[in-house]
């Protein structure tokens, strides 16, 4: 019998050092995973949900720290700001209930104004020289460094406050000022932009005129709020549960009244063009009162008229990085400041705009000029 044991030795070392040669091999040929389109697809859409979700979180908390955080004034101040534009008014439900957003409206608002308005009290001037003629003194007076435009019978003065940049216009004859439309029977068709408005009646200037529905908030209304008369002639009727019930137009003589009244008092009181928006901003020389910030940071547009019949057509831009908006009390000190004797709010957001004599003046929300609207104040 053949003795075996001195080779088993050798033949496990063999095997062992099969199997160990053989595991390296192995390692190299196992295949490596291939990427596919799809699965790129995949994981960069992960990492862009994952960003878009870090970026919400921290919106949400950078939004708390300013609607809940220590300063109510601030939080104010931005919730009125919001509740005020078509698309950000559910921002501020976020972090307040609808009992707090409440009264943050409440301690945040303009007081109404009773009065009517005097028209008595409105003494019209002659028109003004225009300058350079006979008529104007020979001493020279000096320009207010804000003025840019002085023509026409029409200046153009800048202003600004902490939060924004403004245009007014003066318009020295007051029976030059009329609402123009986009067309005499309103639809659901888009309206016109402000310059095409004003093309219509072959005007020199323009300010945007009241509110309008505008469903899908897409900037095309042509379906005014409120009450219109153009020329005399009542084109949309003023709704007795309308938010736009403040209703400011020119009667026969001229006369800017400002103040709450339907379509048949209206035409009782002789408008001869009228638009409805508000709130009313001065009455009689007074000055409406308000609380906290009034409203929010806004482009604002305003109508008024001097003691002596020149209309105040004032303008203020909004929701940029050098213009944030104005509330309603900067636009009260600005329209006090020019001597309003009576004054009321337009439309104002995206359709703020003024424009002069072929171009826009102010920049407005809408980089391209204006949105499309039912109504403006022209100047003929």
């Amino acid at each position: 019998m053949q003795d075996n044991s001195s080779q088993s030795p050798h033949r496990e070392r063999s095997a062992s050092a099969g199997r160990h040669t053989s595991s390296p091999r192995g390692s190299r040929n196992r295949r490596k995973a291939v990427l596919t389109p799809k699965m790129i697809a995949l994981r960069a859409g992960l990492c862009v949900l994952t960003a878009l979700v870090l970026v919400l979180v921290a919106a949400l908390g950078a939004g708390f720290i300013a609607f809940k955080g220590p300063s109510r004034s601030l939080g104010d101040l931005l919730t009125v700001s919001m509740l005020e534009t078509s698309a950000l008014k559910f921002v501020p439900r976020i972090y307040y209930t609808e009992a707090e957003v409440d009264a943050i409206k409440a301690r945040n608002e303009v007081g109404e104004l009773e009065d009517e308005t005097d028209t008595s009290m409105i003494v019209i001037a002659g028109p003004t020289p225009e300058p350079g003629s006979e008529e104007v003194s020979a001493v020279a007076t000096p320009k207010p460094e804000n003025l840019i435009v002085e023509e026409n019978g029409i200046q153009i003065f800048e202003v600004h406050g902490p939060t924004y940049n403004g245009w007014i216009m003066v318009v020295q004859d007051p029976s030059r000022v009329a609402v123009g439309v986009c067309r005499e029977n309103f639809n659901s068709k888009p309206g016109l932009v402000l310059h095409d408005i004003a093309a219509r009646y072959n005007a020199i200037a323009a300010i945007n005129g009241g509110g309008f529905s505008d469903e899908g908030g897409l900037g095309n209304g042509g379906r005014p709020i409120g009450l219109v008369i153009s020329n005399g002639e009542v084109l949309n009727k003023a709704s007795i549960n309308s938010d736009h019930n403040i209703v400011m137009g020119f009667d026969q003589d001229n006369k800017l009244v400002v103040g709450k009244m339907t379509s048949e008092e209206a035409v009782n009181k002789g408008l001869r063009d009228a638009l409805a928006f508000g709130p009313a901003l001065v009455v009689n020389g007074e000055p409406a009162k308000f609380s906290g910030s009034s409203s929010g940071l806004n482009p604002r547009t305003a109508i008024g008229q001097r003691r002596d019949g020149a209309v105040l057509m004032l303008v203020i831009d909004g929701r940029q990085a050098s213009s944030l908006g104005a509330t309603y009390a900067d636009m009260i000190n600005v329209l006090m400041e020019y001597e309003a004797f009576n004054a009321a709010n337009l439309d104002g957001g995206s359709s703020s705009m003024l424009w002069y004599n072929g171009e826009y003046i102010n920049k407005g929300v809408i980089l391209t000029g204006s949105r499309e609207l039912p109504t403006a104040f022209i100047v003929r």
